[in-house]
């Protein structure tokens, strides 16, 4: 009786062992070619045709920006105890071990808690965790160039907000949540404003080696509307300047993790300022700069690159200075951004007011 306990016993250890080395092996074939391992996402942008590349002429492999990215298990699950070095998925789920890299969704929080303007789900204390899943982190296997790709991102406001959910709000089928159809993402709508580290000057990155020292502010005043597959939803941007003030921006879809319960009012969007000068065909300007610093709209602003004047500033004697391009800004439409049409302006513009 005890051998044949033994035996048993045996044959199972062999089979947890054998089916953890498989498990761990097709896992670590994943994580290899997956987007927080290779950086490939960073990479395709910047070195595409009309990347900031054309302008540094530097490929991405001689960047620093390539050792931002997971080499390994031990950088998400590694933790230390007083037992010693320990793998961990509670260190994993921790919100502290995503922001440790993550710095533009770290500033977010940061700014919304400093303007008393947390978003729900921070307000909630949920993690990223509780949106994203383990293949997203870890790769399925498939070598992917961007996150924006099909199939990358599993992480979906409708996966929690559904009518069979008993512990998140419905959507409710208010007109607001009709009347646009498929054509509005629920970000358009209930995402705060747009974050952008504004201005990130090369030649002073170069210079001081920091990468705060090398962009002129962190701004979060308004919101950028862009479409992606068709459909309108939040975005973001960054302007760069070369080493020789060369000026350059991309326009991106982007979900600033600053979630509204309540979405923004039809009169926030439609028939505004930004909106009446870009149906114009006029030139708007979403930001100007006075007494040292700069000053953005406060609004939304949908994406029309060739009407949208961005200031670009350079440093001098310390101090952050705008100057004049002498070339017109390379202009790059990243993670497969879509513009506003004039026709989608114009609709844009008619009056609108939340009942």
């Amino acid at each position: 009786m005890k051998e044949k306990f033994y035996l048993i016993l045996s044959i199972v250890s062999l089979l947890i062992v054998f089916n953890g080395l498989v498990f761990a092996e097709d896992q670590q074939d994943c994580f290899s070619s997956s987007l927080h391992h290779t950086g490939e996402g960073m990479r395709y942008w910047y070195e595409a045709d009309d990347g900031f590349m054309a302008i540094t002429g530097i490929p991405y492999s001689q960047l620093g920006c390539k050792n931002c990215h997971a080499k390994g298990c031990g950088d998400c699950h590694l933790e230390k105890t007083d037992k010693g070095l320990v793998y961990s998925l509670e260190k994993a789920r921790n919100r502290k071990t995503c922001l440790k890299c993550h710095a533009r969704e770290k500033a977010t929080f940061k700014m919304d808690r400093d303007r008393n303007t947390v978003g729900v789900h921070m307000e909630a204390d949920m993690t990223c965790a509780d949106c994203h899943t383990p293949r997203e982190a870890h790769g399925d296997g498939t070598f992917y160039h961007s996150m924006r790709q099909p199939g990358v991102m599993d992480a979906a406001c409708t996966n929690c907000h559904t009518n069979e959910s008993e512990d998140y709000p419905a959507i409710p089928e208010t007109t607001s949540h009709t009347i646009h159809k498929d054509r509005l993402a629920c970000n358009a709508c209930h995402v705060q404003n747009t974050m952008s580290c504004y201005n990130c000057h090369f030649g002073e990155l170069a210079k001081t080696k920091s990468k705060p020292k090398s962009f002129t502010t962190k701004v979060k005043d308004f919101l950028l509307l862009v479409k992606f597959r068709g459909k309108v939803t939040s975005g973001t941007i960054q302007t760069l300047v070369g080493s020789k003030n060369e000026p350059f921006i991309t326009y991106t879809p982007y979900f600033t993790h600053s979630v509204m319960g309540e979405g923004r009012q039809c009169e926030q969007c439609h028939a505004t300022e930004a909106v009446k000068t870009l149906a114009a065909a006029q030139e708007f300007k979403p930001a100007t700069y006075q007494n040292g610093s700069l000053d953005f709209y406060k609004g939304v602003i949908p994406m029309a690159p060739d009407l949208l004047n961005w200031p670009y500033l350079e440093k001098k004697e310390g101090k952050w200075v705008p100057f004049e391009p002498t070339v017109k800004p390379l202009v790059q439409l990243g993670l497969y951004a879509e513009p506003f049409t004039r026709d989608e302006l114009k609709k844009l513009e008619e009056p609108q007011t939340y009942e």
